[in-house]
């Protein structure tokens, strides 16, 4: 019977090596190492590549091949096949299969091997001068040790058992790292042991994986001892560290926090010191911290709520089945057998990514409010006032740190289509969240650190007078959280700054005062253009009036223009003095309170526009009603597109939000002029994102909504007509775009809008901007105002093919196709998208997207009214959108929407052509042989300080050259003439303009003489010999007037589009682009995509071609 003991080893030869054996009564087969196999030249190998577990479950061996070899022991030959490895403690190894197949005896008494063979059985003594080899013992998992700590660390054997080992710990690791390890004996089981590890050190000690512990040794057989390590608890939740140093991506957020020092030894000490608690700074897992809340969901006698599993999309579920996972993996939900359930929602963030919402609100609405109380804000800032140095530190998923009641997770049971969940952490949406958490923080870091740390919701706040101070604070609060193994957010916290911004206001050594942003909305108010912006101005203000010292004299210069039917007449000095006056007014005290009350009530009034949502927190005092912030922010392009409803609600969620500081548990009241908007906390709208929105502000304490006539709430409708913070991300995400236009036109003046409206262009916006409207309905009406409110247009390839899909017949059509393509050969669908295959009259063949109904409203609209289109007629935007896309009756949808464009109606002018005999010139032989030039003088100087535009047209192309100037002179004529056109298209033959100094003079002359062009002027008082130049002022000037007509000064900024738009569309005289005669090639617009892939040509080549 084989018994296991102590190593055993034997002496034998492979093909006259001397190896030593071991005998390993563990092992189900037997080893070689790979050094050995490699000195043996006449031994067979069998290559295979497999990998071996041993028995702790842990440890892999890599297999390479079976050496089939003669093991010579004593007077004996046995066969063996042995596994070759390098992953080897030792030289060979005798498993198992060697073991029972000689039936061998290990005698430990007698210190003998008998091996028994058909023939004979052979004794052969062990060989005990193996067993002083020292076995190096390392360690399983990463190690970190707090200060003043011990800790059983659990160490790799390279040998499965032995009752009792000698151990000697790494010298060279004791002294590095500064830490205590025995001498020891210990035993091994499974090729696992266990040790002590002592820090004694005031600074975290970190042990990575594999790390050499020490070594050990087989003691004599006559050694008699006793292991000291009976029951071995090993602690494996510590975070892992995977060296002592910091690693690179660590090192990089520690240079990011440590920037803004510029004393170096400052960022030195402050380095170590995040060195030493990087710890925190690690959140790379989620972490669960030595911290449990007390019970906060008490539910009385009420028996337990339950709810259904929402249904979700595809996209969705799959986010929802790696939320659950992850959460699953790291500990911070575990399965659920209650009957209490609540539903989970997912919550679409800007980045595109989704937050996992639980529902709670049936739970809060049978929870008791827990009372605890949130510091006061005057109080909490008086306390950072006078001081130099602040750190403020945020917790990473906070909540999610904390460990909740063991009373409470039935509660909080979230089901969905996996199965019923419960929190082993404290979840987000319960009513008592805040105030426990509060509490938990409170205790944990400000009980008895009054005067240098504050807590505030999840705000950690350290301030000293002094740096040394700082550091000192700094450390022991970095060891508190670090002992209760908490983790930090790096990108939110900020490390030893001068100034913060903190609750509302800047704090600094100076003293306290209102963050700007608090009165921005207010002060970056444009100035009004219309007399019903004046009046919403001035009724916004009215509300004050109390407040506001003679306010009728200081508004006086204002009230002309609050009378109804009022006539604008311009903006004067007198009025943008009282303009100015009163937003100061509305930004100070008393109308403004710099620090909010602890026991006043506070008031929320928010309102949405088409353009964009506002609000204003005010707190009604001792002294009357108090303005505590002002804020406003600009409708992105999908949320214009949301119902009334939705814009009201998502005013309320984004103004709370923004406002979380002040009213995050205290009770708030909100005013809205919106009715449906005061059941938004008593019902359910049917509106899944409403219902969303409803479960973000369930752990806000809304008391009630009131609603407030909108003539009452002129404050916040102000703020939401004129929002001043840009909104950059959309909705929906960032897919791939295709090309697009961004606009650098503006303007500070909203456009005339004229009151003439037909009853097919009412019927066709009514049904536009009905949500329920077909895909089918296109508007009729073409505006000039829409571009301010269009500077980024969203025609992707995604976007395409979705609005394909949305609509029916198209939809159907796809379909169609694919089923029966030979049926269409004139369509085919390509990557999901429909394309019209167009044969052209020069006998090209190109594919077009078929657009759909709903996007022809924004096509129509960049092809005729952007000001790189021009504003120009059917027959130039016809050949312009033919280019691009296909829809069924363009050319009638064209004609439609240019009729009702009403830029084009007021300023286009109708020309005939007088009756007569008309002598026609013969157009010259090549482009830019013959130019035309002439000065167009504007009727107003620009704010760019021009007043004239030179313009030079080629005769046979059309295409046309022009240039705001200041004045028009002969130097500006001669160096316009040399650089823009003699200088990079060669010189002209003939340049023919009127008789003016400014074309008339020796400068000119000159320089025609020397690049061999010949002037030519036209007869006196007849401009008709130089007709071509003189059409295109009359043409681009119509053009100009439809978007600048609102602001005449702005002109020249418009001018090169314009240009652009004339030298890129089919000339009716030519039926030809200029731009295509002039260079040989169609222009390429900017409102279509361009080809992923280029082809590269040879210049030879692409000469052929173009000829």
């Amino acid at each position: 019977m084989i018994k296991p003991s102590s190593l055993s080893f034997i002496s034998a030869f492979v093909h006259n090596i001397h190896l030593p054996c071991l005998l390993d009564t563990g092992a189900t087969h037997s080893f070689i190492h790979t050094s050995i196999v490699r000195r043996l030249s006449d031994v067979s190998i069998t290559s295979i590549n497999q990998r071996f577990t041993l028995a702790d479950g842990n440890t892999n061996v890599n297999i390479t091949g079976i050496a089939h070899l003669n093991l010579r022991i004593g007077q004996i030959t046995t066969p063996i096949s042995a596994f070759i490895s390098k992953s080897l403690s030792h030289l060979c190894i005798l498993g198992q299969d060697w073991l029972n197949k000689y039936s061998v005896d290990i005698c430990q008494s007698t210190q003998q091997v008998i091996i028994h063979t058909a023939k004979s059985s052979v004794k052969i003594p062990m060989d005990h001068r193996i067993n002083q080899h020292h076995f190096p013992l390392k360690s399983t998992i990463a190690i970190i040790i707090p200060p003043q700590h011990e800790r059983i660390i659990e160490l790799q054997s390279p040998i499965s058992s032995s009752p009792q080992v000698i151990f000697r710990p790494n010298r060279v690791l004791q002294s590095h790292n500064l830490v205590a390890i025995p001498n020891a004996l210990l035993s091994i089981d499974k090729y696992r042991t266990y040790t002590t590890v002592v820090n004694p050190t005031n600074r975290i000690c970190r042990i990575p994986i594999n790390t050499t512990i020490g070594t050990f040794t087989i003691p004599p057989p006559n050694l008699e001892c006793h292991s000291i390590i009976l029951s071995p608890t090993i602690d494996q939740s510590t975070p892992s560290s995977s060296d002592l140093n910091v690693p690179t991506s660590m090192n990089n957020i520690f240079n990011e926090l440590l920037a803004h020092l510029s004393d170096p030894d400052q960022k030195l000490i402050l380095y170590q010191l995040l060195k030493q608690y990087q710890c925190l700074f690690d959140t790379s897992v989620p972490s669960i911290a030595k911290l449990t809340a007390p019970p906060m969901i008490n539910t009385g006698s009420h028996p337990p709520v339950h709810s259904h599993v929402y249904r979700t999309d595809p996209i969705k579920q799959k986010h929802l089945t790696n939320t659950i996972n992850e959460m699953f993996k790291h500990g911070q939900i575990e399965k659920s057998y209650a009957s209490w359930s609540s539903p989970v929602i997912l919550v679409k963030k800007k980045d595109g990514s989704y937050r996992f919402v639980v529902d709670y609100r049936s739970l809060n609405n049978i929870t008791e409010r827990d009372c605890y109380p949130l510091p006061r804000i005057d109080d909490t800032l008086n306390r950072l006032n006078g001081n130099n140095y602040f750190t403020k530190l945020d917790l990473k998923s906070g909540y999610h740190q904390i460990r909740i009641h063991p009373d409470d997770k039935d509660k909080t049971t979230f089901v969905t289509s996996h199965g019923a969940f419960r929190f082993n952490v404290m979840p987000q949406g319960l009513t008592n969240s805040p105030s426990n958490f509060q509490r938990l923080m409170y205790d944990l870091l400000v009980s008895s650190r009054w005067d240098y740390t504050l807590v505030y919701l999840d705000d950690v706040v350290i301030f000293s007078r002094t740096f040394d101070q700082h550091i000192h604070h700094l450390n022991e609060i970095l060891s508190i959280l670090s002992s209760a193994r908490l983790q930090l957010n790096p990108q939110k916290c900020s490390f030893v700054k001068r100034e913060i911004d903190y609750l509302g206001h800047t704090i600094n050594g100076q003293g306290i005062r209102p963050l700007q942003s608090n009165i921005d909305a207010i002060l970056q108010l444009p100035i009004p253009s219309t007399p019903k912006q004046v009046h919403s101005f001035v009724q916004a203000a009215n509300y004050y009036r109390n407040h506001i010292e003679n306010f009728s004299k200081l508004a006086a210069p204002l009230f002309p223009y609050t009378k109804k039917n009022a006539i604008w007449i311009g903006w004067t000095d007198a009025m943008n003095n009282a303009f100015i006056e009163l937003k100061h007014r509305l930004t100070e005290p008393p109308i403004f309170l710099n620090f909010p009350e602890d026991d006043g009530q506070f008031i929320l009034s928010i309102d949405a526009s088409g353009e964009g949502m506002g609000g204003v927190l005010r707190q009604m005092t001792s002294n009357g009603l108090k303005v505590i912030k002002y804020v406003s922010k600009k409708f992105n392009l999908a949320q214009k597109k949301y119902s009334t409803t939705e814009r009201e609600c998502l005013a309320l969620v984004w103004c709370i939000q923004k406002l979380k500081e002040y009213i995050w548990g205290r009770p708030v009241e909100i005013e809205t002029d919106h009715c449906p908007l005061c059941s938004f906390n008593k019902k359910k709208f049917n509106n899944s994102r409403i219902d969303r929105w409803q479960v973000e502000l369930s752990e806000y304490h809304i008391t009630k909504i009131t609603y407030k006539r909108g003539r009452c709430n002129c404050d916040a409708d102000l703020l939401s007509r004129f929002p001043y913070d840009e909104s950059d991300i959309d909705d929906n995400g960032h897919p791939h775009r295709v090309r697009c236009f961004t606009s650098t036109l503006t303007s500070s003046t909203q456009p005339i809008q004229l009151n003439v409206i037909t009853r097919s262009k009412s019927k066709a916006i009514q049904q536009s901007s009905s949500p329920t409207s077909p895909s089918a309905t296109i508007p009729l009406s073409s505006d000039s105002s829409t571009i301010h409110h269009r500077s980024i247009f969203d025609l992707y390839i995604d976007r395409i093919r979705i609005e394909q899909m949305k609509d029916v017949n198209l939809s159907n059509r796809i379909k169609s196709i694919l089923a029966q393509p030979d049926q269409y050969p004139h369509e085919i669908v390509d990557d999901g998208i429909l394309y019209k295959v167009i044969n052209r009259i020069d006998g090209s063949i190109i594919q077009l997207p078929w657009l759909p109904a709903s996007l022809i409203p924004d096509v129509l609209f960049l092809y005729h009214d952007h000001p790189m289109s021009g504003h120009f007629g059917v027959t130039r935007t016809f050949h312009k959108v033919r280019e691009e896309f296909f829809f069924p009756r363009m050319y009638d949808h064209i004609k439609r929407y240019i009729r009702s464009c009403s830029a084009c109606a007021q300023f286009n002018v109708q020309r005939q052509k007088k009756p007569g005999f008309l002598q026609c010139e013969l157009p010259p032989d090549g482009v830019f042989e013959i130019m035309q030039m002439d000065f167009w003088k504007a009727p107003v100087r620009s704010s760019n300080g021009n007043q004239y535009v030179l313009i030079i047209t080629d005769r046979l192309s059309k295409f046309v050259f022009a240039r705001a100037l200041p004045s028009a002179t002969a130097a500006a004529s001669a160096e316009m003439l040399l650089e823009d056109i003699i200088l990079k298209h060669g010189s002209i033959r003939y340049l023919q303009s009127d008789q003016g100094s400014h074309f008339r003079n020796g400068l000119l002359s000159a320089i025609t003489d020397l690049t061999g062009c010949q002037q030519v002027f036209s007869i006196p008082y007849h401009p008709m010999s130089n007709g071509q130049v003189k059409r295109f002022n009359s043409t681009f000037c119509d053009q100009l007037k439809k978007y600048c007509h609102h602001n005449l000064t702005e002109w020249d900024n418009y001018l090169s589009a314009v240009v652009w738009a004339y030298n890129s569309t089919v000339r009716s005289t030519t039926q030809f682009i200029p731009y295509e005669l002039a260079f040989n090639r169609r222009p390429l617009s900017p409102f279509v995509s361009t080809p992923t892939a280029i082809k590269l040509m040879k210049p030879h080549d692409y000469w052929e071609k173009a000829n």
